[in-house]
C-alpha cells in the first residue's frame, strides 16, 4: 500500500531531524544557460542540502518561464532526489473540471508529492486535489506577502476570512492529507489559525522575507512532525554555500522546537 505524503515527511523528519523546506525558485536574472542553467543549479542545491532537508518545494511559475524544457527540466530535478518528498507550489484554483486536469497535471504527470491550492472557489474546487488520498495538499490560508491583508483579513460573520479557510480545510481532510500555508511573516496569525486547527501547516517567509522563525515555530508546533514545514527559498538557493545555510536554518529550527518539548 503507498505511503501517503504526510507519513513520509513525518518519517523522513525523525530520521533527518529536521523541519526544514527549500524552495527550487530558478531565477533567469541570477542563473544563466536557460532551462540547462537552472536544472545545474538546483541539481548542485540539491544534493548539498538533501541530508538538512525533509522537502523541496518547486515552484511552478520559476519553471513554467522557461516553456518545455523548464518542465522537463523540473520532471529531472525531481529524479534527483527520489527519497524526498516534493511539494509543488502552485497555487491553483479554479472550477472542478479545470482543477480535476491540475490535480493530473501536477500528481500523474509531474508526479508530484503535494501540493498547494487556492481556496477562493471554495470546496468542490479543492476536492479535486483531495480525492488523490497519498497525495498532501496545502490550503493558503493566511499568505506571506503585505498583500495578504488586503483580503485573507476581512471580517466574515465575526472572524477575518482566513480563519474560515482554516475551517473548511478542516472539513476537507477527509484523507487526512490536508495542510495550511501560514506565513512567518505573520507570527500572531500562526498562533491563531494554530489554536483553531491541528493541521499540518506549511511556513514560508524565512529568509529573503524576514518572517520571524522563532515565533512562527513556536506557534505553529504541536508535536507532530508534520506540523510545521519550514520553507526558505532564496536564501539557500542563491547562497555561496547553500549547504551551510540549510545546515544553518535547519539547527535554529531544531533549536526552537528542542526548547518546546
Amino acid at each position: 500500500m503507498p505511503v501517503s505524503y504526510f507519513d513520509r515527511l513525518r518519517e523522513l523528519a525523525k530520521d533527518r531531524r529536521t523541519l526544514l523546506c527549500v524552495g527550487l525558485d530558478p531565477d533567469p536574472e541570477r542563473i544563466e544557460g536557460g532551462a540547462a542553467g537552472a536544472l545545474r543549479h538546483c541539481r548542485e542545491v540539491v544534493r548539498q542540502t538533501e541530508e538538512h532537508v525533509c522537502c523541496y518545494k518547486p515552484n511552478s511559475a520559476f519553471w513554467e518561464q522557461y516553456g518545455p524544457d523548464g518542465w522537463a527540466a523540473l520532471l529531472e530535478l525531481r529524479d534527483e532526489a527520489p527519497e524526498t518528498p516534493f511539494l509543488f507550489d502552485a497555487k491553483r484554483g479554479d472550477m472542478g473540471n479545470t482543477m480535476k486536469a491540475y490535480a493530473t497535471t501536477v500528481f500523474a504527470t509531474l508526479a508530484m508529492d503535494a501540493a498547494t491550492v487556492n481556496p477562493y472557489l471554495g470546496a468542490d474546487s479543492i476536492e479535486e486535489f483531495t480525492r488523490y488520498e497519498v497525495r498532501g495538499v496545502y490550503v493558503i490560508c493566511r499568505s506571506s506577502n503585505p498583500g495578504a491583508t488586503d483580503l485573507q483579513h476581512l471580517e466574515a460573520k465575526g472572524r477575518p476570512l482566513y480563519m474560515h479557510v482554516a475551517e473548511l480545510a478542516e472539513s476537507l481532510n477527509k484523507h487526512q492529507n490536508v495542510g495550511l500555508v501560514v506565513g512567518a511573516t505573520a507570527p500572531t496569525q500562526v498562533a491563531e489559525v494554530r489554536r483553531a486547527s491541528a493541521l499540518p501547516f506549511l511556513i514560508p517567509g524565512i529568509g529573503a522575507q524576514g518572517g520571524d522563525l522563532e515565533g512562527s515555530v513556536r506557534a505553529a508546533w504541536n508535536g507532530d512532525a508534520a506540523s510545521c514545514l519550514v520553507s526558505a527559498s532564496r536564501s539557500v538557493l542563491f547562497a555561496d554555500r547553500p549547504s551551510r545555510e540549510a545546515a544553518k536554518l535547519q539547527e535554529e529550527i531544531n533549536a526552537v522546537v528542542g526548547a518546546l518539548r
